[in-house]
């Protein structure tokens, strides 16, 4: 009763405040007023609360775009590209803590493949826009007892061939040539002979982002498990290592990955990379594919890797990071296929920007048993990538 005569009281007050203050008040004032009493009337006291939301939410993501000179041995020219390794694109984070041990996020990214550099060559002017789904899952993490991951995103094996410390990966990707140039066909004699680049290149990294279930242990002495359980019963489990050695920070990891109900093999796989306290790198990798599509016993996927890096802050802005590197490929497109390629590069942060600025080269190359082997593909490329 005392509730409704407050309110009753607070109508009156309101009722006299629009008939002393019409002249000076408007419309709009007078409805918004009407309302509010509408809603204490309704929420059965003096007060109207929602409920609070304990989920901060995060928008970030970044721009990268390049240019490419490639020239195949028959066709040359420029290609304006989506870089294929970091693409364009946004991401949506959310995060919110259940207890001191307890915290959830939500994350989605989605990225922009226009123009991506596996499906685009010399002679190709087609960009083909999308904005297609990376991430889209939520995480749960507990201090004590790991990470659960449910939704698409990175599989348990996933990254186990990219262990480097040179942060050169945007243009140097511990096996992925094709980050420049994979759309570039090899030719024989001025015709397109032997696919692409892309096709000839295979870093064989786990089992990439799917729709999964994964699980990350704790840490204990830099030593971490991952494993997942993906769509088309594809499962994957890795042994992962972060940390320090005598002042040598060290990262390394290795893999097994079972494909075969998706249509692929098996594959085993790992990497190793150190940085020296001077700022000089040195990253391997190395991995087979169980593969019996060609019909022989000697033609499983085989990949090595090797790359140097060195940085330094040698501009104000921010700083400097080379590499050369060297990949190896066999049986991967056809058997006895042996592809190599070699490449060279400089990224520079900008700091002030959140920039970075990239430069490089690499050169393709396909050796086949029993034919004429294609020319080799020689790519250039420039680019830059800003994040927000």
């Amino acid at each position: 009763m005392k509730i409704r005569l407050k309110l009753l009281g607070t109508t009156a007050l309101a009722a006299a405040a629009l008939v002393l203050g019409a002249p000076a008040a408007s419309a709009d004032k007078n409805s918004s007023l009407e309302k509010r009493v509408m809603a204490l009337e309704k929420a059965g006291g003096m007060s109207v609360s929602r409920a609070k939301k304990t989920m901060k939410l995060v928008v970030n993501g970044h721009i990268n775009r390049a240019i490419t000179f490639a020239d195949n041995g028959t066709t040359s020219g420029f290609s304006h590209i989506t870089q294929n390794f970091s693409q364009t694109r946004v991401r949506w984070i959310g995060t919110g803590k259940i207890n001191d041990d307890l915290s959830v996020m939500t994350y989605i990214e989605l990225g922009n493949a226009s123009a991506a550099t596996q499906a685009i060559g010399a002679a190709d002017n087609n960009a083909v826009a999308a904005l297609g789904e990376r991430f889209l899952e939520f995480r749960v993490t507990s201090k004590s007892l790991g990470r659960l991951y449910m939704g698409q995103g990175a599989g348990g094996s996933d990254g186990t061939s990219e262990s480097d410390l040179s942060s050169t990966g945007i243009l140097s990707l511990n096996g992925a040539g094709t980050l420049v140039g994979g759309g570039e066909s090899f030719q024989v004699a001025g015709a397109a002979a032997g696919g692409t680049v892309a096709q000839s290149f295979n870093s064989l990294d786990g089992d990439g982002r799917r729709d999964r279930i994964r699980y990350d242990s704790p840490k204990f002495s830099g030593f971490q498990i991952t494993a997942s359980h993906a769509n088309s019963d594809v499962g994957s489990v890795a042994l992962r290592y972060g940390g320090k050695l005598g002042g040598v920070s060290v990262k390394a990891a290795i893999a097994y990955t079972d494909l075969s109900s998706a249509g692929g093999n098996e594959i085993t796989n790992g990497s190793v990379a150190i940085l020296l306290p001077m700022g000089v790198s040195f990253a391997i990798g190395a991995g087979t594919q169980d593969n019996d599509r060609f019909g022989g016993h000697d033609d499983d996927v085989e990949w090595r890797y090797a790359k140097i890096g060195y940085k330094f802050k040698g501009w104000g802005s921010g700083e400097t990071r080379l590499f050369i590197d060297y990949s190896d490929n066999e049986h991967a497109n056809a058997a006895n296929d042996d592809s190599e390629y070699w490449g060279m590069g400089v990224v520079q942060v900008v700091e002030p920007l959140g920039a970075e600025l990239y430069a490089g080269y690499r050169n393709f190359t396909l050796d086949r048993q029993d034919a004429a082997d294609p020319d080799d593909v020689d790519v250039v490329v420039a680019g830059m990538r800003f994040s927000f």
